[in-house]
């Protein structure tokens, strides 16, 4: 499909800009307006698949063929649609390393590129990082509430289209997820699959028995099997002819823990003590947490829905002009439509606290022993496995009470006088 990466108002604007010369630099910061109720940090997350859709960014003739026909822009000049044919990003990308907490107002990328190119890039920025940084906290969360057992992604399926679901999975082993169904991600990333045999599978042939016979006949390495929607010891029973092959059920129920512990009462008393039980079942952090409290016998969890749609209610991410470049000089941009804070900023974390300042005040606080967030993205891609392991690390070094999962403490975010 023929599809315009950016809104209809946006190429209103930039006709307007270009007719009116305004085509000079500025910066723009992506940032969250807040964060949910529970949550207590935003996980930094799509920056990598933001870097390339920038780089790979065009209008096809056909698509400024199709703007050029349309009645609302009969009185532009043809010089801006010579100007869409020729698009290419030119700008200069900063941004936090995926993986990085980060809080409401802090920009986790910050773009200076031409006034035009950051109006028609709004809409490409917002819908990746948000969607990837929502899933990979809630990732975080999920593996936190989960205190220590694996997290599996089963979103796929969940997610509104393919594109969403590769990008999902991705942020989803970001936030620790510890494998996914997803097929592309496996393959493009070599993030761990994982999979059990579906009831459709046991349905096309018509008997239990049969379906496990083909299934590991074929596969007898893959030793995950899903356990059909009938009384706990018949279904156990079903696994005799496999024993010791098969090292996980899946038991997919509303009531996991009472179902879950008759599951493992008969497993033990078939012989089946090693084997683990997968759970799923509409989990989030919440019952993953109650389960885990209650001491239920799930070994590890399978997540669908809140790996794959995650509601940005609180959070509302927002991609404003901070500062305005000019043969003149610079000026911070202020007022509603402006970023929280005016000008080219740079996070300082310290074990405190957060500060944004003036990027070029930044050096001097990095010398006294803070850390500054934001660097420039090279054209290389940064391996995915770096930024799980950054996700452990810088997560991991916030102190406890703001990564509980319920009412968290407020990580202070201030910001310098000048700014």
């Amino acid at each position: 499909m023929d599809t315009l990466p950016v809104e209809l108002y946006q190429l209103v604007l930039a006709a307007t800009w270009h007719a009116d010369g305004l085509w000079g630099d500025a910066t723009f910061d992506l940032y969250a307006r807040g964060l949910p109720d529970d949550w207590g940090f935003l996980v930094a997350a799509g920056l990598e698949p933001l870097r390339e859709r920038l780089a790979a960014l065009r209008f096809t003739e056909a698509q400024v063929a199709q703007v050029a026909e349309h009645p609302v822009f009969r009185h532009v000049q043809p010089a801006f649609f010579d100007y869409l044919r020729r698009f290419r990003f030119e700008g200069e990308v900063h941004a936090v390393p995926e993986g990085t907490p980060v809080f409401p107002g802090e920009p986790l990328v910050r773009i200076t590129a031409p006034l035009m190119t950051c109006g028609l890039i709004e809409t490409l920025a917002i819908q990746i990082v948000s969607a990837s940084s929502l899933i990979a906290t809630r990732a975080v969360r999920l593996v936190q509430a989960a205190g220590g057992a694996p997290v599996y992604d089963f979103g796929s399926r969940r997610a509104p289209s393919p594109d969403a679901a590769l990008l999902s999975a991705r942020a989803a082993f970001i936030g620790g997820s510890a494998a996914t169904t997803n097929a592309a991600a496996v393959l493009r990333w070599g993030i761990p699959s994982i999979g059990t045999m579906s009831d459709t599978f046991i349905a096309a042939y018509g008997d239990e028995q049969l379906a496990y016979d083909a299934f590991r006949t074929y596969f007898p390495e893959v030793g995950h099997l899903a356990l059909s929607d009938m009384e706990p010891g018949r279904a156990v029973a079903e696994l005799k002819r496999f024993r010791g092959q098969v090292l996980t059920v899946r038991l997919d129920h509303a009531d996991l823990e009472s179902t879950s512990r008759a599951v493992r009462r008969e497993l033990d008393r078939a012989g089946y003590r090693t084997t683990r039980i997968l759970g799923s079942g509409h989990l989030d952090e919440h019952r993953i947490a109650a389960l885990v409290a209650s001491a239920a016998p799930v070994d590890r969890y399978a997540v669908g829905r809140a790996l794959a749609r995650v509601d940005d209610d609180g959070v509302r991410m927002a991609f404003r002009i901070a500062e305005r470049h000019a043969s003149q000089g610079s000026v911070g941009a202020r007022g509603e439509g402006a970023a929280r804070w005016p000008g080219k900023k740079q996070i300082i974390r310290t074990p405190l606290g957060d500060t944004l300042v003036r990027a070029s005040d930044a050096p001097l606080l990095e010398r006294n022993g803070g850390i500054g967030l934001l660097s420039r993205v090279g054209p290389d891609p940064v391996p995915l496995v770096s930024a799980r392991e950054h996700c452990i690390r810088a997560v991991g070094a916030l102190p406890g009470a703001v990564r509980a999962l319920r009412s968290p403490a407020v990580w202070p975010v201030h910001a310098a006088t000048d700014l």
